[in-house]
């Protein structure tokens, strides 16, 4: 399931805290990189549909 419009396209790299810039076409379970700590993270979900990003190390 694609983010939705009202997320911004941006979600917060859990290690720095910089909002990591989003394409809006990334599902649930895919990888992205911060672009400022270069941590690799996988986009997650939870039950009530809010999207959040976890180290994937």
């Amino acid at each position: 399931m694609p983010l939705k419009a009202s997320y911004g396209n941006y979600l917060t790299c859990p290690m720095c805290d910089v909002e990591v810039p989003l394409a809006g076409d990334e599902k649930t379970g895919e990888q992205v990189f911060c672009p400022y700590c270069q941590t690799p993270l996988l986009l997650k979900r939870t039950k009530t549909d809010d999207y959040y990003l976890e180290e994937d190390f």
